[in-house]
């Protein structure tokens, strides 16, 4: 019997699955707006004196990458002294939206899951998608969200791929194809389940915990199958929203606002209520941009040079361009309640690393814009001894809001202080 890869196995189911429809209840249909989170993760942070204000609370001066966003001054609120209290470099970047290393996971109820995973548990079932992962480029190694089980949500990358998921009907054929892959991943389920079942006799303690661990993760999977089967042959929302041809081929500055489109119709349309992007890349290579001639990993090493870090705020100013476009996108959306789109959705930018040339992963650059709070600071939050506050405080704010009832999510010690909801 050929054997499988349990990591592996569940590295690529991870993510991939639709969520129980809502049914006959659609958003307009009722008095109650749902809340939305999107979440931005650069992986290469942002340069700390172009993006932290020198000035605390609302009369703060506009550091060069936050100059796109002064039309949305009331509307966002910019963040410095939170962090996760890592050590790691790049690699703790990938632990942005969960604040624990896969490492370090164990003693965690839900292990490192990411905050977006967190919030798409809580929504499951009422939309088709419980949450979408995107990757606007970058390998398999660079995911923002993670499962309540350690494993990493594998990305979606494609942009056409994206539009499909959302948009295009399902044909007769592609319907049965897809009724096809769920059966075989259940039969491969069957399978790991059995293998899994001839280990359990004389396994120590600690052996028998990490297979309920698998035994949970295989039931997570399991119910996400049957969620898929009930979303099949069930109809997406129409949009006259076009991608060019060949989206796929476009240069990344091209692709960019493109990913940002789509996020803000699978919002509108309640095809999902949360959404995550993660961006990797920018540079010579693959970017696009003018006046950048080496790669964005290679510049954010820019040992203090001129020239480097003029390229690097090229790239770091249409990232915060592109994420004040979005914002826009989202006011522009009247919402039934008379609200936008942006007063229903947290919308965060950041990064789990705030200087990359010095590897480090203290006082994260991080943005939060719209979900009800009230914005319009620059809130600083002084290191308590040898800690910074948790950015996980901000991410339990940020649950609580969107409705989760919790008093903890993983490294938090509570709720962001001064920070508070329109109420």
């Amino acid at each position: 019997m050929e054997q499988i890869n349990r990591r592996r196995f569940l590295r690529g189911m991870g993510g991939s699955f639709l969520a129980l429809p809502l049914l006959e209840i659609t958003a307009a249909a009722t008095s109650v707006i749902p809340k939305r989170i999107t979440a931005t993760g650069i992986f290469y942070g942002l340069v700390p004196q172009h993006f932290h204000p020198a000035e605390e609370g609302s009369n703060f001066q506009s550091p060069t990458l936050l100059k796109p966003l002064e039309p949305f001054r009331k509307d966002y609120t910019v963040f410095s002294g939170l962090d996760h209290n890592l050590g790691g470099g790049h690699n703790a970047t990938k632990f942005f939206l969960t604040g624990i290393p896969s490492a370090q996971s164990k003693g965690f109820a839900e292990a490192n899951v990411s905050f977006d995973q967190k919030a798409a548990m809580y929504v499951e079932g009422k939309t088709r998608f419980p949450s979408l992962s995107l990757d606007v480029e970058g390998s398999s190694e660079h995911t923002l969200s993670w499962t309540r089980n350690g494993t990493p949500v594998q990305p979606v990358r494609s942009l056409s791929r994206l539009y499909q998921m959302l948009f295009r009907k399902d044909d007769v054929h592609s319907l049965r194809q897809t009724e096809r892959e769920l059966a075989d991943k259940r039969s491969i389920l069957d399978l790991v389940v059995n293998q899994a079942n001839s280990f359990q006799k004389g396994l120590g303690r600690e052996d028998k915990e990490k297979l309920d661990q698998y035994f949970t993760s295989v039931r997570e999977l399991e119910s996400r199958i049957e969620q898929a089967k009930l979303w099949l042959g069930k109809e997406k929302p129409h949009t006259k929203y076009s991608l060019p041809k060949r989206v796929d081929s476009l240069a990344l500055n091209e692709r960019t606002p493109l990913y940002y489109d789509l996020i803000k119709l699978a919002l509108q349309t309640d095809s999902t209520r949360v959404v995550t992007l993660a961006f990797t890349e920018l540079g010579k290579d693959s970017g696009g941009l003018s006046g950048v001639s080496r790669g964005y990993h290679a510049l954010s090493h820019h040992g203090q040079v001129r020239e480097a870090i003029e390229e690097l705020t090229i790239i770091e100013s249409f990232h915060l361009a592109q994420y004040a476009r979005f914002l826009r996108k989202l006011k522009e959306v009247k919402e039934p309640n008379g609200k936008t789109l942006l007063d229903n959705t947290m919308a965060l930018l950041g990064s789990g690393m705030s200087n990359a040339n010095s590897h480090s992963n203290r006082d994260l650059p991080v943005i939060l814009a719209g979900g009800g709070f009230r914005h319009g600071e620059h809130k600083h939050y002084a290191r308590r001894g040898r800690s910074s506050v948790p950015l996980c405080n901000l991410f339990l704010s940020m649950l609580q809001n969107f409705g989760l009832e919790i008093d903890r999510f993983n490294t938090s010690g509570g709720t962001l202080t001064g920070f508070e909801t329109m109420g």
